[in-house]
């Protein structure tokens, strides 16, 4: 690009506009490789270098975009797991597409790049889409925190971004297509996080406190009468009331009904056939209590 505005365009006939867009386009160019002098080292004149890297937003992705991910984990010393494809993941907690940002990214590549992620255990995969067979990256999300950052971006999905870090690790930095889709993101792994932690608590009996608003009664304040003046206070007839029938009970619409809605914490599998079993995860609603 810098030789083409340079010597390409030299003998043109150039109007004034277009003369000044070149010379801006020229000093920026400089100004980006005083910037960046490792991307640039023993790079003149090669012009099979200076392409731009594809993003890679579904089937398959650029070769160039694959190895960067996987560069950017050899750096951190990150241990690969085995290939899995992204439909063999089990236990999948939160998945979908999400723009990834890059650890390291020059002027002519691309900062922020479309990844199809999931959560699956404790472990965070990240794919060029749903349909890959190799992931491009995971990381142990154990020891991280997780939180909204608008700081990563200017344009209009700066409120969409959160980070995951750890200290002395990387910081792995996405960007999701809403702030609701960003929330419920960063709500599952934090979940996960607590979940690994035991900060969780299990639902324990509340006990009931009895409350007493007599206290100590003074015994002198009472006069003793003689059994023979106490009067014997007459018995009311028996009250017969008439049966009644049970009213129906009202009806309820579990769409809303949330107060009886649980979430299974752990997998459960049942001993006899009358016995619940559920997954972990798994939303149980309660029909009655005992």
């Amino acid at each position: 690009l810098e030789y083409f505005l340079c010597d390409g365009l030299k003998g043109e006939n150039l109007s004034k506009k277009a003369k000044e867009r070149r010379e801006a386009f020229i000093k920026r160019i400089k100004e980006v490789k005083l910037g960046f002098p490792q991307d640039f080292k023993d790079k003149s004149g090669d012009d099979s270098d200076d392409q731009e890297e594809v993003d890679s937003n579904n089937d398959g992705g650029s070769l160039q975009s694959e190895r960067t991910d996987k560069d950017e984990e050899a750096c951190e010393g990150a241990q690969q797991s085995p290939p899995v494809a992204a439909q063999d993941l089990t236990s999948v907690f939160k998945a979908g597409y999400l723009e990834k940002r890059r650890k390291d990214h020059s002027f002519f590549g691309t900062e922020w790049q479309k990844r199809w992620c999931a959560l699956s255990h404790h472990i965070f995969y990240y794919y060029g889409s749903e349909k890959d067979k190799q992931q491009k990256g995971e990381f142990n999300i154990d020891g991280y925190n997780v939180k909204m950052n608008s700081t990563l971006r200017k344009d209009s999905k700066k409120d969409c971004c959160f980070e995951i870090s750890a200290p002395d690790k990387r910081v792995y930095q996405f960007c999701a297509s809403s702030v609701k889709e960003a929330e419920e993101w960063v709500k599952q792994i934090d979940f996960v996080l607590r979940d690994m932690t035991g900060i969780i608590p299990e639902d324990e009996e509340e006990e009931q406190q009895v409350y007493d608003d007599v206290g100590a009664i003074d015994e002198d304040i009472y006069e003793e009468l003689p059994e023979d003046d106490i009067p014997t206070p007459a018995k009311p007839p028996p009250k017969v009331e008439p049966v009644r029938k049970p009213a129906p009970p009202a009806a309820v619409d579990k769409s809303t009904d949330y107060p009886n809605y649980y979430q299974g914490l752990w997998d459960c599998a049942g001993d006899l056939p009358d016995e619940l079993s559920f997954k972990r995860g798994d939303a149980i609603y309660i029909l009655s209590k005992v």
